[in-house]
């Protein structure tokens, strides 16, 4: 997994609007269903989880980037995982943004709760007397960023990048960004970098155009409660009260579409 520093306020929605556009040209309807590739962690979540919980550190090394100082931590043979990004947010607003090391344990919850597999696995690990997020490396990945800030054209199937915005929608992610969407060998979208989600704003923080047809029908059946106990603990009601307005306000937005555009042109099957 690559961390890099978080873009200049306003990237995330420019690099939303170039993903949106690349999806309008179709192409993504012609691409074969993607392998695993490195999303190593599917079938195997319960055995990372515990590796990433108890496996003894070897040695910490400097990332070098990002403005939250993230560590990697490498971790002894034997536990299923070779080393993970050690996150101790503290939750609270730093640098005038809300932080949090238990957002991203939410958004990987959440993932797993919807099926998404976009998520690495994150757990809840004490580190010399600190608690954090452990969030495993994922290997053989590059940032859009190093792609040069856009997704080369036909590369990445469509049903990722809509998945992709409407996850950070429903999460209330403000900070997408090129450094934040790594991509692998067989075009696999993989998300990190959620300590800034989960805020108590109550409005999507980016423009919606398409929504897949799956994970949206996955979010509008959870309710209240399935969020208070997936993942109310970590963020607190009143940001799960926020999901739920914002999950409101994307449904106006989102049948508003429908009406004039059409569903077809708005709700798109995952296989497209």
């Amino acid at each position: 997994m690559r961390i890099h520093p978080r873009g200049p306020i306003g990237l995330a929605a420019v690099l939303l609007a170039a993903l949106a556009s690349i999806t309008l040209g179709g192409y993504a309807s012609s691409q074969p269903a993607a392998a695993a590739g490195a999303r190593i962690w599917a079938g195997r979540t319960a055995e990372i989880e515990e590796g990433l919980k108890s496996t003894p550190i070897v040695r910490f090394e400097e990332i070098g980037t990002g403005v939250t100082r993230p560590r990697r931590a490498y971790l002894a043979p034997g536990g299923g995982v070779e080393s993970f990004t050690w996150k101790p947010l503290r939750p609270g607003f730093h640098r005038g943004y809300w932080e949090s090391y238990k957002s991203e344990i939410a958004a990987y919850e959440l993932d797993k709760r919807l099926a998404l597999a976009m998520v690495p696995p994150v757990v809840e690990r004490e580190v010399d007397g600190e608690r954090g997020a452990a969030v495993m490396w994922v290997e053989g990945v590059t940032s859009v960023k190093e792609m040069g800030g856009t997704l080369p054209a036909g590369r990445v199937p469509g049903h990722d990048v809509r998945k992709m915005q409407t996850f950070d929608n429903f999460i209330g992610n403000p900070d997408r960004n090129a450094g934040n969407i790594l991509v692998d060998a067989v075009n696999n979208v993989i998300l990190i970098d959620h300590s800034r989600a989960f805020v108590e704003k109550k409005d999507p923080p980016a423009k919606i155009e398409r929504v897949d047809e799956e994970l949206w029908n996955a979010i509008q059946a959870l309710t209240v409660d399935d969020l208070r106990a997936l993942i109310g603990p970590l963020i607190g009601d009143k940001a799960v009260h926020a999901m739920i307005e914002r999950r409101n306000r994307m449904k106006k937005t989102i049948d508003g579409l429908v009406k004039k555009r059409g569903r077809g042109l708005v709700i798109i099957p995952s296989d497209r």
